[in-house]
C-alpha cells in the first residue's frame, strides 16, 4: 500500500500526545507529515482524508477514557477507508478503555485501524513536590515511538491494499462510567498572576478570563492542567483538597515506570 501523505492528529492540552505522536511520524521515511492540532476552541478540521493517507490520531487518557472533548472535535473529522494509528497517552495509571473507545470512534468516522499503542506522558496533576510519570515522554519514550512508526510503515509497504478488518486492544464495552472528573478549577494566586494572560491564550476550553482578575469556569474547565504549566509566574496551582488527595494517591501508588504497549 502506497500511502501519500502522514496527517498527525492530536488532543493534547499539556503536550505529551502531540510528542508521541511526532515521534511516531519520525519513524516514517519519505512521506510529507501534515499535523492538526484539536487543541484549542479555534482548532481547525482536515476534513476528510483519503485512502492514499495515513491518519495517526493521539489523545490523552482522563480517568480512563478518552476526553469527552476530545470526542467532539475528533467528530469533525473523517476518513474514506483511511488507515490510522490510534494512540493512547495516559499518565502511569492505567489506559483502561480509552484506546478501545478510540478505536470505535475512529472505525465509526471510516478510519481502518492498522496499529494502536498506549504511551505514558507525565500526568497533567504531576508538580515538582509530588512527580507523577514526570517528564514522559522521555526520550526512551520517543525512541520506541520512532521504531513504532518504522514498523507501521513498513506493514503497510507490504499491504497491496487496505483490507480493513478490527484491530484487538484491551478495554471493555461498555466502557468504564466516566466518572472521575472533578467538579474543581485550578486555583489562581492573585497577588503573583500579572494578568498576562497566557493561560486564557491555552485553555482547550476557553474557561478562562481576563478582567481585573482571572476567572475560571467551573462548569466547562476539564482540568487538564494546562494553565499551570503554561503560567510564567507560577500563580496556577492545583490546591482543592480532594484533588490534592488524588495528587498524593497517584505519586504513591503511580511510581513504578510502565512501559509503551504496541498492537499490531
Amino acid at each position: 500500500m502506497k500511502i501519500d501523505q502522514v496527517r498527525l492528529i492530536w488532543f493534547s492540552p499539556t503536550g505529551t500526545s502531540r510528542r508521541v505522536v511526532r515521534g511516531i511520524a519520525e519513524g516514517f521515511s519519505g512521506v510529507p507529515v501534515e499535523e492538526t492540532n484539536l487543541t484549542l476552541p479555534d482548532f481547525t478540521t482536515c476534513g476528510r482524508l483519503g485512502p492514499d493517507e495515513l491518519a495517526i490520531i493521539g489523545v490523552p487518557v482522563y480517568a480512563g477514557r478518552v476526553p469527552a472533548l476530545a470526542v467532539e472535535r475528533m467528530k469533525e473529522i473523517s476518513g474514506s477507508n483511511t488507515p490510522a494509528v490510534i494512540v493512547a497517552v495516559y499518565g502511569n495509571r492505567e489506559f483502561e478503555d480509552a484506546l478501545v473507545e478510540l478505536r470505535d470512534l475512529a472505525q465509526e468516522k471510516g478510519f481502518v485501524v492498522v496499529a494502536a499503542a498506549a504511551f505514558i506522558g507525565e500526568h497533567s496533576f504531576s508538580t515538582d513536590a509530588l512527580p507523577i510519570a514526570a517528564g514522559r515522554p522521555d526520550s526512551d519514550d520517543l525512541e520506541k515511538a520512532r521504531e513504532f512508526g518504522r514498523a507501521v510503515q513498513q506493514a503497510l509497504t507490504a499491504l497491496e491494499e487496505n483490507e480493513g478488518g478490527t484491530i484487538d486492544v484491551p478495554g471493555n464495552v461498555p466502557y468504564k462510567d466516566g466518572a472521575g472528573y472533578f467538579p474543581f478549577t485550578p486555583v489562581v494566586d492573585h497577588d503573583t498572576c500579572t494578568l498576562c494572560g497566557t493561560c486564557a491564550e491555552e485553555c482547550p476550553t476557553g474557561s478562562i478570563t481576563l478582567d481585573d482578575t482571572v476567572s475560571i469556569a467551573v462548569e466547562s474547565c476539564i482540568l487538564c492542567a494546562n494553565c499551570i504549566k503554561v503560567c510564567p509566574e507560577g500563580a496556577v496551582s492545583l490546591e482543592t483538597t480532594p484533588v490534592r488527595e488524588k495528587m498524593v494517591a497517584l505519586n504513591t501508588n503511580c511510581a513504578a515506570r510502565k512501559e509503551p504497549q504496541i498492537f499490531m
